[in-house]
């Protein structure tokens, strides 16, 4: 029997909901939830109840306004250690469930598929043994096939690895495994998105011995072929990937190179061409942004949500973003003053948002719970769309490729030219390392001209390729392509 839900009433901003619990036992700690939506707009909510060594995955059913159809009910059938799940809807409106839990060769993929009432079609099983070690994330991504395409993180040979699966509609292997990242490298953190073709994306953080946190990305068909392997894109982990009606790949994740913790935005080609980014989308005052997630809707609107720490609270926080990365909402607390965590958001098909995250509001520091919240994403709401050309514009480099030094102008607004603030130029190389710095002071002349030489932090010369140059004012980035040739 479903309880009614229960609402935590705060001052929210206009077109979201309050917070609805929708685990019932609160007694003990919730963890890693997933939220998904099917052809009526109801959502399907799933969770681990956060028990290492008996753990269970259970699942929740709600209406297009959170209340509830399906009340908390285990899927995972006493598995061993069930953690860290995933749920998606199909084109029949069946429901499945992937999470990790112990195998005799380390931590596999199960699977459980259940009709759209909640009926069991597929009960709890293996469907892919793990290799070794104890390893938990996992991310999916259901093609036109209604295949369900699945990045995951295992330990083999002494390292972390990501690799790739495919289950059928039964929860059956079509690939059963493929390994992914670069052999003899520690890959972690994956994400994976697929496009109408039936391509996977994928990424990961990958480390090497003195180099961490390369945010690594391949490209895969539907029958598993590799066709894009390994392009080290910037410096970054936990990336969140979806594809939009142009068969653009758009991709968030962190960046820790610092000051603090960062979300950023990529936009890539087919090709792995990195079309606009890297980019920050987190903006202060929080120091710390984690754990990103992002989905799209059928106008090819970004939506984006993330934790923001500042130090002693953790925010929910979401923007909505165009696919050329500017906002169309930008950045705004929409769970708070509470701790929460591990934000995940859909999207229905009336474009209606809905958001499942951790929290201990009922019992801070003591236990977390899954809560629930919806946004309206509707034109009635007032958006506030910032182009960043209006602040920075008509950016142009000559000569580009340069051998020794490039002219850099662009045009500023003119409430830049009255801001005391600099503007940061700042040169990453192609592993997204930041190699040049450069603080700038807006003169009152309307288009501003800085010179760079090639040159790194330390006066050093720098070797031949591709730099990104990002212009950062504000909240505002720009970012383009140079190319070095001595």
């Amino acid at each position: 029997m479903c309880l009614l839900s229960s609402a935590l009433l705060f001052a929210y901003p206009p077109g979201w909901s309050d917070d609805m619990l929708i685990n019932q036992d609160t007694t003990t700690n919730k963890n890693y939830p997933d939220i998904s939506t099917d052809s009526q707009n109801e959502v399907w909510i799933s969770w681990d109840d956060a028990t290492w060594f008996e753990g269970e995955i259970y699942y929740s059913k709600r209406d297009s306004v959170g209340n509830c159809l399906i009340p908390e009910t285990p899927v995972s059938n006493n598995a061993t250690r069930s953690i860290w799940s995933r749920v998606v809807v199909d084109s029949s409106d069946n429901v499945h469930f992937i999470w990790r839990d112990q195998t005799p060769q380390g931590t596999g993929l199960w699977h459980a598929k259940l009709a759209n009432d909640g009926t069991t079609i597929v009960p709890s099983h293996l469907a892919v043994s793990g290799s070794g070690g104890f390893e938990i994330s996992t991310e999916i991504a259901l093609d036109k096939y209604q295949n369900i395409n699945i990045a995951w993180s295992e330990i083999l040979s002494g390292h972390n690895q990501m690799s790739y699966s495919q289950l059928d509609s039964l929860g059956d292997p079509i690939i059963e495994k493929i390994r992914v990242s670069p052999e003899g490298l520690s890959a972690y953190w994956v994400g994976i998105g697929t496009d109408s073709f039936a391509n996977n994306h994928l990424a990961c953080r990958t480390d090497t011995p003195g180099t961490s946190h390369r945010l690594t990305y391949s490209k895969l068909d539907r029958n598993g072929n590799i066709l894009i392997s390994n392009i080290v894109l910037a410096t970054g982990s936990t990336p969140s990937i979806v594809a939009d009606c142009h068969q653009n790949i758009h991709m968030v994740y962190i960046n820790g190179t610092g000051p603090g913790i960062a979300i950023d935005y990529l936009k890539l080609d087919q090709g792995g061409n990195i079309l606009i980014g890297p980019q920050t989308i987190s903006s202060p005052p929080f120091n710390s942004n984690t754990d990103p997630h992002m989905a799209i809707d059928s106008t090819q609107f970004l939506h984006v949500v993330w934790m923001g720490d500042s130090s002693t609270i953790v925010h929910i926080m979401y923007c909505k973003l165009d696919t050329l990365g500017d906002y169309v909402i930008p950045p705004m607390k929409i769970v708070y003053p509470y701790q929460g965590g591990f934000p995940r958001i859909a999207v229905d098909l009336s474009n209606r948002l809905h958001v499942v995250w951790v929290g201990d509001q009922l019992n801070p520091g003591a236990a977390t719970d899954i809560f629930y919240k919806r946004g309206e994403n509707e034109t009635g709401i007032e958006e506030t769309r910032q182009t960043r050309e209006t602040i920075l514009s008509e950016i142009s480099m000559f000569p580009n490729p340069f051998t020794d030094k490039v002219n850099i102008k662009f045009h500023v607004d003119h409430s830049l030219r009255d801001s005391p603030e600099n503007i940061l130029l700042r040169i990453h190389d192609v592993s997204g390392r930041l190699v040049r710095e450069i603080a700038h002071t807006a003169t009152q002349q309307d288009y501003q001209i800085v010179t760079w030489s090639g040159e790194d932090n330390y006066g050093s010369e720098l070797p031949d390729g591709v730099y990104f140059l990002s212009f950062i004012a504000g909240d505002h980035v720009e970012t383009t392509k140079l190319l070095l040739i001595r």
